[in-house]
């Protein structure tokens, strides 16, 4: 069986996530890569991405048979998919701002940072900190996005989707329980929002995406990982698949202005995200013909089970001059 490949974002509950997979797997069955000078690193790691050829595909080779069953760290989304599969991933995303103060609180403890959390947000790496992580993979398609603020519940979903059974634990916190406030200046907040709007957006598509999920699994439904990535005046398209990787394709209703327009099945190969190795083969697009009007309002819902997609409707653009 793949490994699972868990994206640990820098305070978001990970740290106790992961401890709680060591207590599930053994610490010898989950390989770490949290960079070249970190001692969580593993030494597997150290042998094949840190040397003079990094070699991921030796590394993933490797952890099979060393029947690993967990591969994890500070590191893109983007840098394990293609080993594991985008099936396999799964993370945890917070509150921005919330995050960000955590974060900034650990740096003054662990680190001795002495500038103002102002100062702390400007830098280069910590703007937009957690979009950064998903660059090239669409969190629709991440096989679990857990919330902090739900950690409990994240981690029943967790659990249920991949057939294991890890704990819950609270480590390498900043504040007494996991999810408590940060108190935060309303100038410092302000600031925040006008530097982080990426992250300030991911968090609120991940929000609703786990309300959704939530609900489906509340309703002992399946959940579809889908994604509406076209509406305009002529097409409406977009990819789905069942969670788990079933081979049977996912028959979407494309909406138009509250009204059902038609049903198409996710059948089309979508080779620009072959690198994710997805389920099916790929074949989990699918696109109809239309003729829309500017303001439209275009949504999609999986037939089987009413999940909506996107949460809400998107309206098609007014063309350009």
């Amino acid at each position: 069986m793949k490994p699972l490949f868990f994206v640990h974002i820098p305070k978001t509950a990970g740290t106790s996530f992961r401890h709680g997979a060591e207590r599930a797997f053994g610490f010898d069955k989950i390989v770490y890569d949290y960079g070249q000078d970190a001692s969580q690193t593993s030494v597997l790691t150290r042998e094949c991405m840190y040397g003079e050829s990094p070699d991921p595909w030796r590394l993933y080779r490797r952890s099979l048979d060393n029947q690993a069953m967990m591969l994890a760290g500070h590191v893109t989304a983007a840098k394990y998919v293609p080993l594991c599969g985008v099936d396999r991933a799964v993370t945890f995303v917070r509150e921005p701002l919330q995050r960000a103060a955590s974060e900034y609180s650990h740096f003054q403890r662990i680190h001795q940072y002495k500038g103002s959390f102002r100062d702390f947000m400007k830098i280069p790496l910590m703007l937009d900190r957690q979009s950064s992580i998903f660059k090239g993979v669409d969190v629709e398609a991440i096989g679990m996005v857990g919330l902090t603020e739900r950690y409990s519940e994240s981690l029943e979903l967790i659990n249920a989707r991949f057939g294991i059974d890890i704990a819950q634990r609270e480590d390498n916190r900043g504040k007494p329980q996991v999810g408590e406030l940060h108190d935060i200046a309303p100038e410092d907040e302000q600031e925040f929002r006008k530097l982080n709007p990426l992250d300030l957006a991911l968090y609120e598509r991940c929000r609703k995406l786990f309300e959704s999920r939530i609900q489906l699994y509340r309703d002992n439904l399946p959940f579809a990982h889908a994604r509406l990535t076209q509406f305009d005046a002529e097409r409406v398209g977009g990819w789905a698949w069942w969670e788990g990787g079933a081979d049977t394709p996912v028959d979407v209703e494309v909406w138009v202005n509250d009204e059902h327009r038609d049903t198409v099945s996710a059948t089309q190969l979508r080779p620009s995200m072959a690198r994710l190795k997805l389920p099916r083969g790929g074949y989990v697009g699918f696109q109809l013909k239309v003729n829309l009007s500017a303001g439209d309002r275009v949504q999609c819902r999986v037939a089987e089970t009413g999940q909506w997609f996107p949460p809400g409707p998107r309206r098609v653009a007014v063309a350009s001059n």
